[in-house]
């Protein structure tokens, strides 16, 4: 595993230390630059057909990966499929393109990825590719042509860049991803295991849990338009690896991820061999070192060449890499960490001084152990210089990576008992050794359950009032409200802040009220507007939030960013509400015709507006990974578009046959799999996974007044 740059600083450091085992191909392709090298036009010559399908069922948990294909990036998208591909303007092809026309796209068909072309549209946003008989796609790269699951999308980075993602369910991107990572062959070592599988699978399925941790601990951070990339962050090939052995890993840990002790899931570093010892917080890593007693495994099929190795490096070099000290003379010392492994005497440096000799004046410099290794091309920071020669350095040193977290030789070590007689070790205790303090969990990538019945993660919900009326259900606390207050203007919705511990209501005047732990960060309240407010939307840190007006203007305060708005805009129909994306760097308008307006890194992914149905439309909630949304009609109807899956009315949910009134705003829940709704009566209906714990009219008979919105607490 790679850390990409969007991910940590380190990872300046750790670009050469890369998860390459024997037995996992370490040229699976040029490099992007290559790959792009002396094409000179678009068109990219033919490639080899698809193969059959390989398609396979995995647990669905409502989340889907976005993956930077980046052997592709500054190119057009060319993408074929044996049984056909659907594109915007295009129903059934057995090639499409997207070509790149200065900031958007224009959709072409052909026979093949080497054309002929023919233009179909023109001006797309985001035009994606599906296969139409639900087979796989092939995208068409000179240097390597991936075959995936999922679409395939032409999008533009923050930069204006042309990029190609892949978006696809998370346990098939685990099922694709694990092998690139652990050889699939190791599955079948060390004798009968659990699950009827050898020992060596317990490797596997502790590397399924560590890839599906990596990925959702940071999804949409590759530049907001991805979650990953697909060559420097973990090693994804699309489905060239995909085994049974990989396909089972996945499915037997689906959802499951490793948990830190504040909630978050952990971003589960992992590198080819510890050596024997893992990195400490000295070397930036957020688990406990640990020894690694399996990282010497060498059994037949299985032997870790890189546990200790030796090598030497000229005084020229050390010269070259730090020039301030002039001519390089000898160590000044070290500072190393006192974790070691049984077998060696020497731990990882924290520090190294390099003595020298500059303009007749002696010099000295003191750099990280890491900056060393890297500059010097040494394996890893767990070395010691054994000696000089007036020319050379003399290094022995063990293990091949950053050393953080898992290592994966010493996990196969472990798992097959080849571990100085500590025994077979099953994954849960594998990834308990090396990620502590963090422990497994089912967060956010299994099913929620609530008393026995699916939940989407919801714990409760507020539903609030025109008056300013909260009402409490579930988990969900009362905090106070506006309902015995005086108002200038009626509450048009609410927001929550993300500790579940207050709120937020805004008024048509852009009045703000704060209850519990919700801080007022300004209103328009004295404000005279063009147009009233209708809804808010919170930062994610909580730490700010935007208003917006019927014509689309944003108002934005404390740490909430102004990416745009539809303010001087003439709009066939108001707006009715908005969402930010997950990571605050954007949002979505929606108007009441349909139509969807996205500002900052919120993706477009269709809309209702060129053709609106015969009910309005009152609100739209993205899905966790902001790669979709579902827009609601008054009438209970729902339109999925992007990722969103296509849900209806649950079997716990009051049926919509029920509904006494239109339909007012929704909520999605914290899996993807739904959201619940309420109507303008105070009635509330659960939607896909989404829970339902009463509503205003089961707690308050006979209720009268008029509802206007919802917010959700987490289970």
């Amino acid at each position: 595993m790679r850390s990409a740059s969007a991910r940590s600083a380190r990872s300046v450091l750790l670009t050469l230390f890369l998860s390459v085992l024997t037995g996992v191909s370490t040229a699976l392709v040029a490099p992007a630059s290559a790959g792009a090298a002396g094409i000179g036009a678009p068109d990219r010559a033919s490639v080899p057909l698809l193969p059959a399908s390989r398609s396979h069922a995995l647990p669905g948990d409502g989340t889907n990966v976005r993956i930077d294909m980046s052997e592709n990036d500054g190119l057009d998208v060319i993408v074929e499929a044996l049984g056909g591909v659907s594109a915007p303007g295009v129903p059934d092809s057995p090639a499409v393109r997207f070509r790149q026309t200065g900031g958007t796209w224009a959709v072409d068909v052909g026979q093949t990825c080497a054309g002929p072309w023919t233009q179909v549209l023109a001006d797309q946003t985001t035009p994606t590719a599906t296969p139409v008989s639900g087979d796989l796609l092939q995208l068409c790269v000179v240097s390597y042509s991936p075959i995936v699951h999922g679409t395939l999308t032409a999008v533009y980075n923050s930069n204006g860049q042309a990029r190609t993602v892949n978006t696809l369910p998370l346990e098939q991107y685990v099922a694709d991803t694990v092998p690139g990572e652990s050889p699939s062959s190791w599955a079948g070592l060390g004798g009968p295991g659990p699950q009827g599988m050898a020992w060596g699978f317990q490797e596997l399925e502790a590397q399924a849990v560590a890839v599906r941790s990596y990925v959702l601990a940071d999804l949409g951070g590759y530049g907001g338009y991805a979650d990953t990339c697909d060559l420097g962050c973990q090693t994804y090939r699309g489905v060239e690896y995909e085994t049974p052995a990989s396909i089972a890993a996945a499915d037997d840990t689906a959802g499951q991820v490793m948990i830190m002790p504040d909630g978050a899931v952990a971003t589960t570093e992992y590198s080819a061999s510890t050596g024997g010892y893992t990195s400490s917080a000295a070397q930036q890593s957020p688990f406990t070192p640990v020894p690694d007693d399996g990282d010497a495994v060498c059994v037949p099929g299985a032997c870790n060449p890189n546990h200790q190795w030796s090598t030497s490096v000229g005084y020229a070099a050390i010269d070259s890499a730090w020039p301030q000290i002039g001519t390089f003379t000898g160590f000044g010392g070290a500072t190393v960490d006192p974790g070691h492994p049984y077998d060696a005497g020497y731990g990882r440096v924290d520090t190294i001084t390099l003595d020298g000799t500059l303009n007749g004046s002696a010099s000295t410099v003191t750099v990280p152990g890491t900056e060393f290794a890297i500059d010097l091309g040494l394996k890893s920071d767990l070395f010691s210089a054994t000696g000089t020669n007036g020319s050379t350095v003399s290094i022995i040193g063990q293990g091949w990576g950053h050393g953080i977290g898992m290592g994966q030789w010493g996990a196969l070590g472990y798992a097959i008992g080849q571990d100085r007689g500590e025994g077979n070790w099953t994954y849960q205790q594998i990834l308990g050794h090396y990620y502590a303090p963090a422990t497994l969990g089912n967060l956010p990538g299994g099913v929620y359950l609530l008393n026995g019945q699916p939940s989407g993660g919801v714990g409760g919900y507020w539903i609030n009032a025109a008056d300013g009326g909260v009402f409490s259900f579930g988990n969900a606390q009362f905090h106070g409200s506006t309902g015995g207050m005086r108002l200038n203007a009626p509450v048009v919705g609410m927001a929550s802040t993300h500790d579940a511990g207050g709120y937020w209501e805004v008024a048509t005047d852009g009045g703000v009220f704060s209850f519990g732990d919700a801080a007022f960060y300004g209103s328009t309240g004295g404000m005279r507007l063009n147009r009233p407010m209708v809804g808010m939307a919170v930062t994610p840190d909580g730490g700010g939030y935007w208003l917006v007006a019927s014509d689309g203007g944003i108002f934005a305060y404390g740490d909430a960013g102004f990416y745009g708005s539809t303010g001087s805009i003439r709009l066939n129909k108001p707006v009715i509400g908005m969402v930010p994306t997950h990571d605050g760097r954007g949002y979505w308008l929606i108007a009441s015709d349909g139509g969807v307006f996205a500002f900052g890194d919120a993706g477009f992914f269709g809309s209702l507006g060129g053709a609106p149905p015969g009910t309005a439309l009152v609100g739209v909630a993205p899905t966790p990974d902001g790669g979709g949304y579902w827009v609601l009609g008054a009438d209970g109807t729902v339109y999925a578009f992007g990722d969103a899956p296509q849900v209806g009315v649950s079997g716990v949910s009051p049926p919509l046959s029920s509904m006494h009134s239109p339909m007012t705003g929704l909520i999605p829940d914290f899996s993807g799999g739904g959201f619940v709704a309420v109507n303008g009566s105070g009635q509330a209906f659960a939607y896909g996974d989404a829970p339902y714990f009463g509503d205003v009219t089961t707690a308050v008979p006979g209720y009268s007044g008029h509802v206007v919105g919802i917010a959700a607490t987490p289970a």
